[in-house]
Order: structure tokens, then C-alpha cells, then sequence
């Protein structure tokens, strides 16, 4: 098994995909399979997919992600008909024996042990971090199953995309300068402080040339910096530098050799850029590596898409909006 290969799949495809569905925490308990509230809602060539089926794959994909999926109801009818792509492809892929159930079994059980485990440290972990989320290793392991399905079918479908050109990685360079273009730099360095008034204090002090190193060791709340005078050396700019949004956008204000202070929900940041150096155009050697590799699989990834379409143009799938499921089950009531 390429474990390269399934964890860049699974990253980027099937319910591992939901890029566009908006994360929030959810807060619903899973419904058991057959409980009052499992309801069915779709049916792909005959197999029914319930919501209890639904929110398992929707729990497993968090895990994965460590980032809770939304289940609002628009959030739920994105994800049904993701649901349902999938599983007309592994159908397809299982009878057309690019895969057997054994074999990705055997790929879910390697693909647990080596991976997924070892992320989260041990298999305790793992257990504590899917109960969280009305999962066991089983229900888990089941859903990795349905993933080295459709990895099967994915490298099916993809088997025949060529690697892009030299000539076309250089026009894709030329034509998105501004993707491998570094945003501007700062050098900086700042002292944390809970008050404002303070914080005022000592940027006077420091104006009038008091010690970095002194101030900043006796009294910087900043843990990554207060030993070492404050100083962050080159920082980029902007949203990109990774600190909050007040510290970036007073930092972006100032120019070399000069002060100032950010509100943060930290506290008061006294900050001095001491020098900038303008945003720089990432060599083409530099980057063409991992331009290809992107490129390549943004290729595979459309040759799937394409793959999926033609299979769900030849299959049965129904998809059950709640008033018609909820004329169903009026017609149809649970014992």
C-alpha cells in the first residue's frame, strides 16, 4: 500500500473533502441505527443511507481532520450527496474488482497502525478521541475500509494523467507570480504587558534608549521572547506572520525605527520595527518541485471528478428532501 499516496487521497477526497462545508461544533448525539430519529436519507442502487450511517462518516472525517464538520441541515444535503458519489464509486470499483473487501481491510487495519495511531500517540488515545465522537475502533475501522475503496478507484481513475511539462510549469509560474511571491518582511521585536498605561511607560523608556534585553527579561509576559530581548527577528506581514489581528495590523503601520502599541486579548503589545525588506518573487528553482506535485494531483483529482460524474450518471440514486422523507415515513411508520 502507498501510504503516500491514501493520505493525500484521503486529505483531499471522498467525506475527507468537505472543504466547502463550514466548520462549527455540532453538539448532536449520533442516533443509533433503527432508533426513532435514524432516518433514511438516500438510496444509492438499492442501499439505503441512513442518518446514523451519515454521521459516523461525518464523526470519522472529524477525527481525521480534528475539526468538527458541520451538521446543519445544508451542511447535511452537501454531505449526503458527497455520501452518495462515494458509494456508487466503491459499488463500482467492487465489482469491477479493482479491490477486494479483504484487501481493504487489510489496507484500513495497516493504514490504522501506521497512521493514524501514531498521530494521536497511542491506541488509547485514539479510543478516547473517537468516543468523543460515538465512535469505537470498530465503527472507525469500517469507515477506513470504505476509504481504501475508493483509493482503489482513485488511482483507477487517475492512472493515465500525465505529469505537467517544464514548459507548463513555467507558464503556470509566470501566469500566478503573486502564489510565489513572499509577502513583505519585518523585523521586529515587542514587550507583552497586562496594562496600558504601563505599556506606554516603557515604550518611552525605550524610545529614549533603555535595554531591550533588560525590560523585556523583567517584565514581558511573552514566553517567546522575554529571554531573548523581545526580539522575533524577520517576521512576514500581515495575516500571514500568524499573530492575532491587532498585533499584525499595528506592526504593518509602522516603519523601521519606530514605535507602537496593540490591544490583544494577550494584553498590551509594545512593538518597534527595526528594519523591512520589500515582498520577494520565490525563485522558479525554488519552487518547482512542489508546483508540480500540486499540479499533478489538482490533474488526478479532476480525472476522479470526471471518473465519479459518469459512474452517478449510470446509477440509481435518490436522495430524500424532508418533506418527502417525512411523507415516507407517515406512510410507511416504524414499529
Amino acid at each position: 500500500m502507498n501510504v503516500g499516496h491514501v493520505t493525500r487521497r484521503l486529505g483531499l477526497i471522498a467525506l475527507l473533502s468537505l472543504l466547502p462545508i463550514t466548520t462549527a461544533a455540532c453538539g448532536r448525539v449520533q442516533p443509533s441505527a433503527g432508533s426513532p430519529s435514524d432516518h433514511l436519507l438516500a438510496v444509492v442502487n438499492g442501499q439505503p443511507i441512513s442518518q446514523s450511517q451519515w454521521l459516523a462518516a461525518v464523526h470519522a472525517t472529524d477525527v481525521l481532520r480534528q475539526f468538527t464538520l458541520s451538521t446543519t441541515p445544508a451542511a447535511r444535503r452537501r454531505e449526503v450527496q458527497q455520501l452518495t458519489g462515494e458509494i456508487v464509486v466503491e459499488q463500482y470499483a467492487l465489482k469491477h474488482h479493482w479491490v477486494t473487501v479483504s484487501k481493504a481491510q487489510q489496507e484500513a487495519s495497516e493504514f490504522l497502525s501506521e497512521n493514524v495511531i501514531n498521530a494521536f500517540g497511542n491506541k488509547t488515545k485514539l479510543a478516547n478521541a473517537l468516543k468523543e465522537k460515538h465512535l469505537t475502533v470498530e465503527s472507525f475501522t469500517t469507515f477506513l475500509v470504505r476509504q481504501m475503496e475508493l483509493d482503489a478507484a482513485f488511482a483507477h481513475a487517475a492512472v493515465g494523467v500525465k505529469s505537467p511539462s517544464q514548459a507548463q510549469l513555467r507558464s503556470y509560474y509566470r501566469a500566478h507570480r503573486s502564489l510565489f511571491t513572499r509577502p513583505r518582511q519585518d523585523k521586529m521585536r515587542m514587550i507583552l504587558v497586562k496594562n496600558h498605561d504601563f505599556a506606554q511607560t516603557l515604550m518611552k523608556k525605550l524610545q529614549r534608549g533603555a535595554s531591550w534585553k533588560v525590560l523585556a527579561a523583567r517584565y514581558s509576559l511573552d514566553p517567546a521572547s522575554k529571554n531573548v530581548g523581545g526580539e522575533y527577528g524577520w517576521v512576514d506581514t500581515g495575516a500571514a506572520s500568524g499573530f492575532v489581528a491587532p498585533f499584525y495590523q499595528e506592526m504593518d503601520k509602522l516603519k523601521p525605527g519606530q514605535y507602537g502599541i496593540a490591544d490583544s486579548q494577550y494584553g498590551y503589545h509594545v512593538i518597534e520595527v527595526q528594519a523591512t525588506r520589500p515582498p520577494q518573487l520565490e525563485k522558479f528553482s525554488a519552487v518547482a518541485s512542489a508546483l508540480a506535485s500540486n499540479l499533478l494531483q489538482q490533474r488526478q483529482m479532476a480525472a476522479f471528478a470526471t471518473f465519479t460524474k459518469r459512474i452517478e450518471k449510470t446509477s440509481r440514486i435518490v436522495i430524500l428532501d424532508e418533506s418527502r422523507r417525512q411523507r415516507q415515513e407517515r406512510q410507511h411508520p416504524k414499529e
